[in-house]
């Protein structure tokens, strides 16, 4: 991304050098383009793709936190720690999911990933590193 920047940056400078603003303009404003709606137009596109941009970011930080939190509790089942084991049964019940995860010790990553998602990630990892810190 920075070498993107740095081309689009001395790309920038090299046209700026060999054809001055003011006479863009006065060309731009001469062929009937007008340069305030253009200016907006390319400030709302840039909003956009920043959005588009940090929504992205965000999808991937949670789908990174979401799989930690699944394989904190995969290995808790396992392990049989008694304070995640009673939070994902909290969390069965709170969600009102259906019988078909009883058995806790069986749950697949996927499954377990159905139940936490819609769950503060970050309030689950913090209490799962708590708990591992604590054996």
């Amino acid at each position: 991304m920075d070498k993107l920047k740095k081309t689009v940056k001395e790309s920038l400078e090299n046209f700026d050098k060999a054809i001055p603003d003011d006479l863009v303009r006065k060309q731009l404003e001469m062929e009937g383009v007008d340069l305030n709606e253009q200016s907006l137009s390319q400030d709302k596109f840039i909003k956009q793709l920043t959005f588009r941009l940090k929504s992205k970011s965000n999808v991937l930080k949670n789908d990174s936190m979401l799989d930690k939190a699944s394989n904190y509790f995969k290995d808790a089942l396992t392990k049989g720690l008694d304070r995640p084991i009673a939070y994902m049964n909290n969390l069965i019940q709170t969600n009102q999911l259906q019988t078909q995860f009883s058995r806790l010790e069986k749950m697949s990553e996927e499954q377990i990933k159905d139940i936490i998602k819609d769950q503060n990630l970050i309030e689950i990892l913090e209490m799962l590193e708590k708990e591992s810190e604590g054996q």
